[in-house]
Formats: C-alpha cells, structure tokens, sequence
C-alpha cells in the first residue's frame, strides 16, 4: 500500500498517478479528490487542521504486507520577513510540513508490527540546509523534517522495526508553490528574480519526471544516508 499526502496537485499527483500505472494501491490523503481509478482511495483531510488530523484514523492496514508512506503535502507559508509580519506563520507551516506527517507516521507505528517493512519518506527541500530570507518557517519546518526523520530512523531501529527513512529534496519544480513564489511582491523577497528566471528560461522541474525520479530511488533501496537529493 502507497499512502500519499497532498494528492490533488503537483508532486503528490504525479507520485499517485505514477503508482497506480504501475499497478499499485494508492491512498491518497488531501483536501480534494482529482484522481479516479479503481485502486485509488481518497480521504478528504486538510492537513493544516490540527483538530481534524489528530482525531483522523488510518485504515487497517493490516493486511498489508509492506507500507510506503510519502508526506508530500506542504506549504511555503507567509514568504515575508519576520519582522515585517503581523501575525508569525510557524505554527501553520510547520502543522502542514511536519507536524501532520508526523502524527500520522506515529498511527502507523502503533498500528504495524516491527517485522512488517515500512518506508516512511517526507518531501524536503534544500531550503532546509540554508537561509533564505523571507522563508523563515518553512526553511525552519525542512530542518525540523530531516532531523525528526533521522533520530525516528534510529529510534526505531534500536527497537528492531524494519524501516527506511528519506527526506527527499527535489529541487525547483513547476508547481502552484512557485507560483506563489513568482506573485511575491519583490521586496518582500530579495530572491524572487532567481525563481522568474528559473521560470523563464524552462529550468523548472516538472512533477512527473521527479514523481518517477523518487519512485526509482525507493526501488534501489540502496542509499546510506537519510537526507537525500533527488
């Protein structure tokens, strides 16, 4: 079974679709539904809920014999300095980027036993290395999504759990998050110029060609670090 977040668009979408032409079960987890296919399951979730994610139950997996888990769902917040901000947007960013994919990778440890093999991978960024000013949540919820992946690898590896972790940046890719980006007024972000050249000059990564990129590199199951580039 392949649990995906944020489904409706972009990387989530193609990731989908890309497993479902291959034959695979797919539960998609978004605010819409924008897929139709007989292995494809839909719940309707908005991930920056708090409420509603915390009180939300993954379906029985057990049956299942392996468990992929791909938390793509995220959101670039208020791209604006903190200080120029009325209200600080950590608390909505990092609910979609972390603190959701979190609560429900903890379902799925309650929920499947230690022998059953279980692949937990989050959509990070190299925003998450690095400053950029005007993304001061999310470059701080990308730090906070490599570091929770790597100490809950080895947590629970100390307990014997068959699982692999990636934080998985795919670089710059064509979605509505750039777009946002390109509508960002320019001196709110002294970076916009770099992503309308990137736009312009056809550099964007498109969603199915990365969707396909991750999809090979959890084939291979062969890299040794957790924080990964793909």
């Amino acid at each position: 079974m392949i649990i995906i977040t944020g489904t409706s668009r972009g990387i989530g979408r193609a990731l989908a679709e890309h497993y479902l032409q291959a034959g695979k079960r797919v539960l998609g987890i978004s605010r819409t539904c924008a897929l139709s296919h007989p292995n494809y399951t839909h719940i309707d979730l908005d991930l920056g809920d708090e409420k509603a994610v915390k009180t939300f139950q993954i379906p029985d997996l057990s049956r299942e014999s392996e468990v992929v888990f791909i938390h793509n769902a995220g959101t670039i917040g208020k791209i604006q300095r903190v200080s120029d901000q009325h209200e600080l947007d950590l608390k909505e960013v990092f609910q979609v980027n972390l603190f959701s994919g979190a609560s429900l990778v903890h379902q799925l440890f309650i929920n499947l036993p230690l022998n059953k093999p279980l692949s937990v991978i989050f959509i990070s960024s190299g925003a998450g290395k690095r400053p950029i000013p005007s993304w001061a949540a999310y470059c701080a919820s990308k730090a906070a999504v490599d570091l929770w992946l790597r100490t809950i690898h080895a947590e629970e590896t100390e307990k014997g759990r068959l699982i692999t972790c990636y934080a998985i940046a795919p670089g710059v890719v064509d979605t509505e998050m750039q777009k946002t980006i390109r509508r960002t007024p320019d001196n709110d972000f002294s970076s916009l110029d770099r992503f309308v050249e990137l736009h312009e000059n056809n550099e964007l990564r498109k969603p199915e060609d990365v969707a396909k990129k991750i999809a090979e590199m959890l084939d291979q199951d062969s890299h040794d670090e957790i924080i990964v580039s793909c």
